[in-house]
């Protein structure tokens, strides 16, 4: 194997793929690429068994062929190389030499043959879809996904059609939830609704960027992905999401409208006084006004009020600042909607206007 290749291109690609790549496994060959050489382009692939992306790069082929190399070190070596181009070529027993004008590299690596077959895309079932449209429902709801690994069912984003050409994102970690749905230009071909991992979804929000349209499908235990020069293949997760529709509550007995601005700038302060472990803070409403407080018996309290548009009161709940922050970055209108009912349940935040997006967060006694 031997070929000629942009420094740049090859440093780019390789990037994407480092977030795949096992630095830390029992498996020497999950923490390598293959790369494979033939008809003027190379395919670069990595997987972690789990995820696989493949991404195909123009260059020189001066010989046919295929090899494994350590992911980090060939990104490293190249990300430092200041010539336009690099040579790399097999010189035996699994070595490869890196050279360009001045310099000289030797890496060793591993026969291809031990990499684990890569798992074949079901193209005839891809639709088209928005990339930016695709991005920002992410975006709304992956920080909800769960960080526990012992509840697999919760550890992805929820992924369902509700109408021929209408999507439907979910996440949840059992104390709050991230639901966004939106129309999309063409019928989604998915049987039923999957749970994409975690990692998959952070794979996949890497390779949208990369041109202005995703095609997408779904296999029997797989989900697949296409933009650009990359394909990216991820397993979905074999358990059953929870019933979202039962913690999601179909109307709230108060509905406060408040500016997105101004809320967020003040949870973000009071915030910065609410206990480390808990992230709690207590929202005191009443008749035009809501106080946000917070107290740390390490650090101090805050206090901090709001006009709202608001008649009724008083109302008492406590919340995880975190939580309320992170469901109201994402929303680009000016204005939130902000759904209570008591203290003991669920609070709903929304933008006014717009009800395509909704998050749900359970109470906190304080």
């Amino acid at each position: 194997m031997e070929f000629i290749a942009s420094v740049e291109e090859l440093t780019k690609n390789l990037g994407l793929l480092q977030g795949i790549s096992e630095r830390r496994t029992t498996m020497p060959i999950l923490s390598h690429i293959l790369i494979l050489a033939s008809d003027n382009k190379i395919n670069i692939t990595s997987t972690d068994l789990e995820t696989t992306m493949s991404i195909w790069v123009e260059c020189e082929v001066k010989k046919q062929g295929s090899i494994s190399l350590p992911a980090r070190k060939m990104f490293e070596i190249l990300r430092e190389i200041e010539d336009d181009k690099v040579k790399i070529g097999d010189i035996g027993n699994n070595w490869v030499e890196i050279s360009t004008r001045n310099s000289t590299f030797k890496i060793a690596g591993l026969s291809s043959e031990e990499f684990p077959q890569r798992p074949e895309m079901a193209s005839d079932s891809l639709s088209i879809i928005n990339s930016t449209v695709f991005d920002d429902m992410i975006n709304k709801t992956i920080f909800a996904v769960s960080q526990d690994e012992l509840r697999r069912n919760l550890a992805g984003i929820y992924f369902e059609k509700v109408g021929e050409s209408r999507i439907r994102l979910v996440a949840t970690d059992g104390h709050r939830l991230s639901m966004v749905e939106s129309e999309v230009d063409n019928e989604i071909v998915v049987e039923k609704g999957v749970v994409i991992p975690r990692k998959g979804v952070s794979e996949l929000r890497k390779i949208i960027k990369l041109s202005e349209e995703v095609a997408m499908g779904f296999g029997k235990n797989a989900f697949y992905a296409k933009s650009g020069n990359v394909v990216l293949v991820s397993r979905l997760i074999d358990a059953d999401f929870p019933d979202y529709k039962q913690v999601t509550p179909e109307s709230s007995s108060f509905n406060i409208s408040i500016g997105r601005r101004g809320l967020l700038s003040a949870l973000r302060r009071v915030s910065l006084f609410s206990s480390e472990k808990t992230r709690s803070i207590k929202l005191k409403i009443d008749s035009g006004v809501m106080v946000l407080s917070s107290i740390s018996p390490e650090v101090g309290e805050a206090e901090e009020s709001l006009e709202i548009d608001f008649e009724g009161g008083p109302l008492e709940l406590g919340f995880n600042s975190t939580y309320f922050i992170e469901a109201i970055e994402v929303i680009e209108e000016d204005n939130i909607r902000l759904g209570l009912t008591d203290e003991l349940s669920p609070a709903t935040i929304s933008a006014v206007g717009n009800d395509n997006y909704i998050s749900v967060i359970m109470p906190m006694r304080i």
